[in-house]
């Protein structure tokens, strides 16, 4: 069995905003082979974003996803002094990690799937870590 570990940094550029991250991901996970087969875990060290899988063929789809989260967790003032209370409920509703197979060496996405940074407290320059393992 082979294990590694990654990370790489990504900059939001605005105060929510839903980043693709697959393509970025697959690059450290092709570089384990192409006859991989095995499990990618990808985890958010931060307690104002996310991780999730969705589509992003057309962008509406993401722009009513975020016009219902704010729907649901509101960014208004709360006891929070840093005003980002909406920030980490929605973190907390979607994830801070998410498992993926890898079948021959990429990512085992369905066809309409993209992962995706989910940002609530930008600009902010994050990071991503990643553990690939398999055979």
């Amino acid at each position: 069995m082979i294990i590694k570990n990654y990370s790489f940094t990504l900059k939001s550029d605005r105060r929510e905003q839903f980043i693709p991250i697959s393509e970025e991901v697959n690059s450290f996970v092709q570089k384990m082979g192409e006859n991989l087969v095995g499990v990618c875990k990808i985890f958010i060290h931060h307690t104002t974003a996310a991780v999730i899988i969705n589509q992003t063929v057309n962008p509406d789809v993401m722009h009513d996803f975020q016009t219902y989260l704010g729907s649901i967790v509101p960014a208004k003032r709360m006891l929070n002094v840093q005003n980002n209370s909406d920030a980490h409920f929605k973190s907390s509703l979607m994830g801070t990690f998410v498992e993926l197979p890898i079948s021959n060496g990429k990512l085992d996405l369905g066809k309409w799937q993209d992962l995706l940074f989910a940002e609530f407290d930008g600009p902010r320059t994050r990071t991503v870590d990643m553990q690939i393992w398999g055979n």
